[in-house]
């Protein structure tokens, strides 16, 4: 017997299928407008709503209420579809890009180039910035007495990937000196080596998310053409080793052309080496969307709602197969659950 979905999963994955939404009063907004400078929404300006007692999600904002089919009215919390009334919702206060935890891009410039991320391309147009490690610190303490649960750390590449890393372990090791053990840290690297893994480990992280983005070789040479594909899912097998069962997570992205049963293998593989994937939704960001179609021949495209739930649903029984649990987790995206239809959670 097939599981019932949640109508409010169904509804979220409909707002995900679009991935949008227009404010028209933004001045009656509870709390401010997020703009990151990594992940899906590089350079756009987004919310969080809340939907429901459990669901979030995270959309972009339009300029125009012609460019989407929702609107949110802050004032009467409601989402509406077509000018009628759809769901209740509640905007939810993004502390540091992300709602209950400081989620820190630690470098702003990048010097790869996949063709997914806008990252490098917002940075070409201003200074360099790397946070320094008694920086965040500050940014942090700043926050800690809002509801904050986690911290978590992503950066770009500006000179080396192991400069990167002795970076960012630097930073761990400040935020442990500063807050001990009371607060979860979750990494987001780029790693080319095992002992990159053993320094974030040892500098005291907990959990750590190194992205697989496509388990079909041919795209993931396209898309990530700078990048050495077997070597990526070495390191991120390697992690799994180190960091653990449940602490070890990997998008991988729907929406780049590739087979349905690609998505499907890719997360029981992860699931196998005690890795949990956090399926994706590709964000066709106006930055990178001309050169991300050339690259791939047209064929990149937002996923719809019914294929967002369905390989959810096969992943949560692949979860619960291989004993693993999403629930665990404490940081990042599979603790905050804004971008993505998360089994376990969202299922």
């Amino acid at each position: 017997m097939q599981e019932e979905i949640p109508k409010i999963t169904v509804m979220k994955a409909e707002l995900l299928e679009k991935g949008t939404i227009f404010v028209k009063e933004v001045k009656e907004l509870p709390f401010h407008i997020d703009r990151s400078t990594a992940g899906p929404s590089t350079g756009q300006n987004s919310i969080f709503l809340r939907l429901g007692q459990e669901r979030l999600v995270r959309l972009t904002l339009t300029q125009k209420q012609s460019e989407t089919p929702y609107t949110y009215d802050a004032k009467r919390k409601v989402i509406k579809k077509d000018e009628e009334e759809w769901l209740p919702a509640r905007q939810v206060e993004s502390l540091l890009h992300c709602p209950e935890q400081a989620f820190l891009n630690l470098d702003s410039n990048c010097k790869y180039h996949c063709k997914f991320c806008a990252t490098p391309l917002i940075q070409s147009h201003i200074n360099h910035r790397t946070l320094q490690p008694q920086v965040v610190t500050r940014i942090v303490k700043r926050v800690a007495n809002k509801s904050l649960t986690a911290v978590a750390l992503t950066t770009g590449v500006f000179s080396t990937p192991i400069d990167s890393v002795k970076h960012m372990c630097q930073v761990v090791e400040a935020l442990r000196r500063e807050f001990g053990d009371r607060l979860p840290i979750g990494v987001e690297p780029y790693v080319e080596e095992e002992k990159h893994i053993d320094m974030l480990y040892d500098a005291g992280a907990d959990e750590i998310k190194i992205n697989v983005e496509s388990f079909d070789p041919q795209i993931y040479s396209k898309v990530c053409s700078e990048f050495n594909y077997q070597n990526n899912l070495k390191m991120v097998r390697y992690a799994a080793k180190v960091f653990g069962e449940n602490r070890v997570c990997s998008n991988i992205i729907i929406g780049l052309g590739e087979k349905e049963e690609t998505i499907d293998q890719g997360a029981e593989t992860l699931a196998h080496w005690g890795v949990i994937a956090s399926l994706r939704p590709l964000n066709l960001n106006p930055l990178i969307m001309q050169q991300l179609q050339q690259t791939l021949n047209n064929k990149a495209q937002r996923p719809t709602a019914q294929r967002l739930i369905k390989h959810a649903t096969k992943h949560k029984q692949i979860l619960n197969e291989k004993g693993l649990d999403v629930n665990k987790f404490k940081t990042m995206c599979l603790k905050c659950t804004g971008c993505d239809i998360v089994p376990q959670k969202d299922l």
